[in-house]
């Protein structure tokens, strides 16, 4: 860093070139017995996203986020059930950097997946694993409603098949395809989810499958392969 004139780009470059960085997340039966705890850095530890990236990310597969930069921070509003939640702009939500911090305000989404408290310094961020995490993902209206965005977004650009809309939804949440089982086990139930929404909206096609692969979605956006890097 000295011999760089104090630049840190340089030592992020080596940091991000480096073979410990660079590591895989898989573990092998050798690495198991030898270094259990992971201390030589044999392998990359499994992270979950943090507070603010998990929200982005929700907010854009749903093609909900906001891109523009600068200005005001984003307002938050307190509804009556006690819930803080960020309040919509006319092209959606901008990133959280961008979210008003209000000390008697904190976004319920952030706080629950372990922002920092903003009034003393934080050295490092607490991580949990805790029921308000899993349920807000599961139960919330707004997590709900980016879902059957989400889904919108798939059908405007792959149609109604169910296997290219499985496909498309894996590539926008996970940057990956589904490998041929998930493949083989998730285009059934998407069919059986059209047929079961069929019989209860009095076989409105279109609604039913609308609320099928919004259940996809928002099956996709609650799994671990969303949540966490690999």
């Amino acid at each position: 860093m000295v011999r760089n004139g104090w630049r840190l780009k340089a030592i992020h470059r080596l940091i991000l070139t480096s073979a410990a960085y660079r590591q895989s997340s898989a573990v092998s039966d050798r690495q198991r017995r030898v270094d259990p705890e992971n201390y030589l850095v044999g392998r990359m530890p499994l992270k979950r996203l943090d507070a603010e990236s998990l929200r982005d990310s929700l907010l854009s597969v749903a093609g909900e986020l906001d891109s523009r930069h600068f200005g005001p921070g984003d307002a938050v509003s307190a509804r009556a059930d006690g819930l803080v939640t960020a309040v919509r702009g006319p092209r959606g939500w901008r990133r959280s950097i961008f979210l008003l911090q209000r000390r008697t305000q904190i976004s319920t989404l952030l706080q629950n997946f372990d922002l920092p408290r903003m009034n003393p310094n934080c050295v490092q961020r607490p991580i949990s694993n805790v029921a308000p995490q899993a349920l807000h993902l599961l139960n919330n209206k707004v997590i709900r409603e980016l879902a059957d965005r989400f889904a919108e977004r798939v059908v405007s650009e792959v149609g109604d098949d169910a296997g290219r809309q499985t496909v498309r939804a894996y590539r926008i949440a996970l940057g990956r395809t589904p490998g041929a089982e998930e493949l083989a086990a998730t285009v059934p139930v998407l069919e059986r989810l059209r047929r079961e929404w069929a019989s209860q909206l009095k076989n409105d096609q279109a609604a039913a499958r609308r609320r099928a692969l919004g259940n996809l979605c928002h099956a996709v956006m609650n799994s671990a392969a969303f949540m966490y890097l690999d």
